[in-house]
């Protein structure tokens, strides 16, 4: 009796043909008619599968390529299993047509066969679009509510977080609270995902007909502060500790502080042209926004410093808040200037009185300023003992004679001088350490304009020799010091005078500030230390000012500077931006190279050994045979490559 079963499953499961012949004495086995079916069998499939993937790869189209045929063994076929379940991530409707085999309805979609996903095509998907719906260009504005009179609140505010631009519906603008822990992480998190898609080349690219800027294009992450220019530092100490990558990152600025210098070296204005930010439907935002995308793009040097002090004193910001704080060490970054003395002073006061308003805190800053202009602000080198620039003492300060602590004598007292170290002939009451040529909130080009006060300083050499000095760059690896010799020179400043300085000397990365040991025989009136007041009537204590914050220095030991990055920012096209209209001349006249040896110098310094993570000694005084690199006493970081604009 011979019987025949032939069972095949024809649902995307095995397929079981089971062809045998049962014998009187019960013995199942193969015979030619079973070879002749299997035969039969593959000849009817138009579809033969081959296993050089984990799914196969189709070589012939047809329906009814649901399994892998094994030409090697007589074995079942084997399933193809993405086509026995709706991946992750589509949806599935019974009530629509059944996909079946490579069928949607009647029709045969050749792209069902293994290594596409298999979608239920019913709809319109999101990944299906051309350019699949997403942001080329991602835009994060980290916010300070508090800045000037406080127009960062509507940002914060808002019900929403993110939107895209109607006019631009490639940019999506992300708004976060740099004061709220929480939120400013979330968005830092954001950035470092969009940061690896970038990296990946997994973002979509920007449409040609997009209405940003050719320069914006360039790169696809643009990161801006709105806020002060403290809040421009705040921002960057945030993504030097993200360790965001620097090379893919535009950076520009919304400006709502008091001075906001950085905002107008970029030529974005003091503050923003309306009372709100937000205007009706968005507008003002909208339009400020896509103004910034149309920017140039310029290169601007990030410096680090270090206050420190003898174990006597303390540095800390200005401000009641801040009375708790006996930091021996202050490290934080800079891109503007620093002023030693007289900005020191009055804004420390400043921030004891600061108020909501920017109007008003111009009230305070005038009040605070001709209180000091009564009282007499102190020269700078009864604590200033002088400068070293590569281990090398390069500049020194004669010692006023203690006649008063707020008046300047003319008589010195005598020292044991150097011929060769260059000696200041001034008792100045400001040191001001000029990163952009921007100072004091408004467009003054001190450095350029100074025309006289080159014998503030006897017996040039170095840095301080005017034959060596090139046009100030913020882009080149150095700063400049300049100094305000006197009362009428700071009249002068606040009238806007701008040739009412001397110019010290330009100062390439890494150089220092060296103070004079303290004086510890002063004390304090009982009543100022009984409310805890800052007694600036103390020799031993000195008040800085630093990219719009404050900070009060007693016994302090050195001041310690390099430059530590480079970023890319993008500033006014329409000639506005001095950071702009710099960099196009320094391609114009080929000074692109210098620029490029002056980073080469900085990145030779700045790539120390892995190992290299404790602090080295303070420098106490000049020791020729120091190098650079001993001279840092900081664990460097790297600074950003030089690339495309």
């Amino acid at each position: 009796m011979t019987e025949t079963v032939s069972s095949p499953r024809e649902n995307g499961n095995d397929i079981h043909t089971k062809d045998h012949v049962t014998m009187p004495n019960g013995d199942v086995k193969l015979d030619e008619m079973n070879e002749k079916n299997k035969q039969q069998y593959n000849q009817k499939k138009s579809k033969t599968l081959n296993r050089e993937s984990s799914y196969g790869e189709i070589h012939e189209q047809g329906p009814e390529a649901f399994f892998e045929a094994d030409n090697n063994a007589n074995e079942n076929p084997a399933p193809i299993p993405h086509l026995q379940q709706v991946p992750r991530g589509d949806s599935y409707d019974e009530s629509q047509e059944k996909l079946d085999h490579g069928y949607v309805g009647k029709s045969w979609r050749a792209d069902s066969r293994p290594g596409y996903s298999n979608k239920i095509y019913t709809s319109v998907m999101l990944e299906d679009s051309e350019h699949e719906g997403r942001p080329s260009v991602y835009l994060f504005i980290f916010v300070n509510p508090l800045s000037g009179d406080q127009k960062g609140q509507e940002l914060t505010r808002m019900a929403i977080q993110s939107f895209r631009l109607k006019q631009a519906p490639e940019v999506q603008v992300q708004i976060y609270n740099i004061l709220d822990d929480k939120d400013r992480e979330l968005g830092f998190e954001m950035l470092k995902l969009v940061e690896g898609m970038a990296e990946r080349d997994e973002l979509m690219p920007v449409p040609e007909n997009s209405k940003i800027g050719t320069t914006a294009r360039r790169r696809q992450i643009h990161v801006w502060s709105a806020g002060g220019d403290g809040t421009v530092m705040s921002v960057f100490e945030e993504l030097v500790s993200h360790k965001v990558n620097l090379d893919i990152v535009y950076f520009s600025c919304i400006p709502f502080g008091t001075g906001n210098d950085f905002s107008q070296v970029l030529g974005w204005g003091r503050t923003i042209p309306n009372k709100d930010i937000l205007g009706t439907y968005l507008n003002h935002l909208v339009d400020l926004s896509l103004q910034r995308l149309q920017g140039e793009a310029a290169r601007l040097d990030i410096w680090e410093l270090e206050i420190s002090t003898h174990d006597t004193g303390y540095a800390r910001k200005a401000g009641k808040k801040h009375r708790d704080d006996n930091s021996k060490i202050v490290t934080r970054k800079m891109c503007n200037y620093m002023s030693i003395g007289v900005q020191g002073y009055v804004g420390s006061g400043f921030e004891n009185q600061r108020t909501g308003t920017r109007e008003f805190n111009v009230l305070v800053y005038a009040y605070e300023s001709a209180k000091w202009m009564r009282r007499g602000f102190p020269p700078v080198t009864k604590m200033i003992e002088g400068m070293t620039q590569g281990g090398k003492k390069v500049l020194r300060c004669r010692n006023p004679n203690k006649k008063g602590v707020h008046k300047a004598a003319v008589e010195d007292e005598p020292e044991q001088e150097d011929e060769n170290v260059p000696v200041m002939t001034k008792h100045p009451i400001d040191f001001v350490i000029q990163n952009i040529p921007h100072i004091w909130g408004r467009e003054v080009d001190l450095w350029g304009n100074a025309v006289s006060g080159l014998e503030v300083v006897d017996n040039r050499t170095g840095p301080t020799d005017p034959s060596l000095w090139s046009p100030q760059r913020a882009n080149d690896g150095k700063m400049e010091v300049l100094v305000l010799n006197s009362m009428y020179s700071y009249l002068k400043k606040l009238a806007n005078f701008q040739d009412h300085v001397s110019r010290v000397g330009q100062f390439a990365s890494p150089f220092q500030i060296d103070f004079r040991e303290p004086d510890l025989t002063y004390k304090s009136k009982w009543w100022r230390r009984k409310k805890d007041k800052t007694d600036y009537k103390d020799p031993s204590v000195i008040c800085i000012m630093c990219d719009g914050e404050f900070y009060e220095v007693k016994h302090p030991k050195s001041i310690k500077f390099r430059r530590f990055a480079q970023i890319t920012t993008l500033g006014n096209a329409e000639g506005n931006s001095r950071l702009v209209r710099d960099e196009k001349e320094a391609k114009e006249n080929n000074t692109g190279e210098e620029v490029d040896r002056a980073q080469q110098d900085v990145n030779d310094y700045v790539q120390p050994s892995e190992e290299r993570v404790e602090r080295q000694p303070e420098l106490n005084g000049p020791d020729p045979s120091q190098t650079n690199e001993e001279v840092d006493n900081t664990p460097a970081k790297p600074v950003a490559k030089e690339g495309p604009l």
